[in-house]
């Protein structure tokens, strides 16, 4: 009895050592992985500038008082550009809020260093909880957190919304397992990691949506043998609504008051599939690069890893789970390839197939990573394993960072425009290809040739104006007219927008041209401003009650299973 006692201690401290040990791994090299790429603003990925500006917005409006803010009213030389409603903004707040101390820039790489090391604390607490093994939970965490696509996207592509939700996507899985196999009483747990991810980035929460129900319909069999589990999966899909409701019920909002350009935009997806050849190169991403095409993958430790499976002989529960992760790996990758009909789909939102890899990494990932513990047999060897491991990323670190600056090298050598960080027509405003520009807007090209002074009546030859301003949002004019007239200002039109005339407020239209325009009766002074809409408000009070309504539900449901628990003990 002594021996077992000693011996179940025994284990307890060494798995309490190797989880602080892990920590501090995970920390050190999120760390080193931030100080080695060096600051972003140096060789600004792709979408870099984008969100930069989405920083300086949001740090702004919380210096002006403004927040919360739909309007980037500095956007399109003053015209406007209502990012918030299409891009969320929840997460990133704290760190823009982080801006007015330290500036941008440095609260964006501060950002990447926390929501790193997030990522791969999250995913450790989700592969624990599932498979009981702090090898397991902190090679996957490791790989998984800094595999080579992460990298890409916090770095080559700066594709921000996309790299957070790395972060959030451990949650989701776990919430997921937790219904369909687990303690389908936490169905919560699913609930706040999607909530997150959509508050984080649209197209990673729709694909996935499509992953869910593809790992749902795979275990249908078990849903349909306690359909009592189909009841909180179900629970954890509409609970999900009312909390995002300050952005999902915004941008339908919008999405039905108008057209905009995103709608009628070439289907590209087709194109941009993964060939054979783009797969192979992503395998060996992290080791080698192609010198014909910005790319990255999986990577070739995690394949390598994969392979083992050949080698493992036993049988179990947790087994079939690591079989069934790397299944939705390989179905996902297949799903990514030329070999799926992505361009006959009215998928084109999506842009590019490739973003499957964000789950592919994370399925082969934790499957690998059990093969691996698997096929080890003692302490000694997890240990080397683990160096191995460490080493390898720090590996994969050194390569990629000079794959990235290769490229951007290279693009600021040929299109030095795109890297001034002053925003252009030139360089599309930075504002990521204008997607949520109404279609009636000629062209971004128009904006510029009209100017930001530019008002146009109906009467041109009676009417005229003085004395234009723009101060927080609130654009200001004088008019003179001596009869009714239509004034056409230059602002982009969005839904929302109010216009005052000497007190009187006047009926907002769209113009031919996609901007704001109403009719006059008198002279004035004319004030136009962006004011929340019904829906905006109402969304606001329905996300904050459902928020305070499921800490209620949690903290109700935790204290209720801690008192089943002392009974059972």
């Amino acid at each position: 009895m002594m021996k077992q006692h000693y011996h179940i201690s025994d284990s307890g401290r060494d798995d309490k050592y190797g989880y602080w040990l892990f920590l501090f791994v995970l920390l050190a090299l999120s760390l080193f992985m931030v100080c080695w790429f060096g600051p972003v603003s140096e060789y600004a990925g792709h979408d870099y500038y984008f969100n930069i500006r989405r920083f300086d917005v949001l740090t702004n409006a919380l210096r002006l008082h403004t927040y919360p803010i739909y309007i980037d009213y500095q956007a399109l030389e003053g015209y406007g550009y209502f990012t918030k409603g299409f891009y969320p903004d929840l997460i990133i707040l704290p760190f823009a809020a982080l801006g007015l101390f330290v500036g941008t820039v440095a609260a964006y790489n501060v950002m990447i260093f926390l929501m790193t090391f997030l990522c791969g604390y999250f995913t450790y607490k989700a592969v624990n909880t599932i498979f009981h093994n702090n090898f397991v939970a902190s090679a996957s965490s490791i790989l998984y957190t800094f595999s080579v696509y992460h990298l890409f996207d916090w770095y080559n592509r700066a594709a921000l919304g996309e790299s957070l939700s790395f972060t959030f996507l451990p949650i989701v899985f776990l919430g997921l397992y937790q219904i369909i196999k687990g303690d389908y009483k936490k169905w919560y747990i699913l609930t706040i990691g999607y909530s997150l991810l959509i508050y984080t980035h649209l197209l990673s929460s729709f694909l996935t949506l499509i992953v869910l129900v593809l790992i749902s319909i795979l275990n249908c069999r078990r849903l349909l043998k306690e359909p009592r589990r189909i009841v909180f999966l179900v629970l954890a899909a509409l609970v999900s609504i009312p909390l995002t409701a300050s952005y999902i019920f915004t941008m339908l909002e919008q999405m039905a008051s108008n057209t905009f350009y995103y709608s009628v935009n070439e289907n590209i997806t087709g194109q941009t599939k993964l060939t054979l050849s783009h797969i192979g190169w992503g395998v060996m991403s992290g080791i080698v690069y192609p010198k014909s095409e910005n790319m990255a993958g999986i990577g070739l430790l995690i394949i390598l890893l994969i392979l083992l499976r050949v080698f493992v002989k036993e049988k179990s529960r947790l087994l079939k789970m690591a079989d069934f992760c790397v299944l939705i790996g390989v179905i996902l990758l297949l799903a990514a390839s030329s070999l799926f009909p992505w361009g006959r789909l009215p998928l084109g939102f999506i842009q590019f197939p490739w973003r499957l890899y964000e789950f592919i990494v994370f399925f082969f990932a934790v499957g690998g990573s059990y093969y691996l513990a698997c096929v080890l047999k003692t302490k000694r060897q997890l240990t080397i394993a683990s160096v191995v491991i460490i080493a390898f990323t720090m590996l994969v670190f050194v390569t990629s960072d000079n794959n990235y600056k290769h490229w951007q090298s290279l693009a600021k050598s040929e299109a030095p425009e795109w890297f001034t960080g002053v925003a252009s027509v030139e360089n599309e405003y930075y504002l990521g290809g204008l997607e949520y520009l109404p279609t009636k807007v000629p062209s971004y090209n128009y904006i510029h040739q009209r100017r930001s002074d530019s008002i146009r009546f109906e009467h041109e030859d009676t009417a005229s104006f003085s004395d234009i301003s723009r101060d927080k949002g609130v654009f200001s004019v004088n008019i003179t007219s001596p009869q009714t007239t239509t004034v056409e200002l230059p602002l982009v039109f969005y839904k929302g927008y109010k216009a005052i005339l000497n007190g009187e407020i006047l009926s907002i239209g769209e113009s031919k041209n996609g901007l704001i325009e109403f009719t006059i009766n008198q002279s004035g002074k004319i004030e136009v401003f962006y004011t929340w809409t019904l829906v905006q408000q109402i969304s606001w009070y329905i996300t904050l009650f459902s928020i305070f309504i499921l800490i209620i539900y949690i903290s109700f449901f935790r204290r209720k299973g801690g008192k089943q628990r002392n009974l059972t003990i």
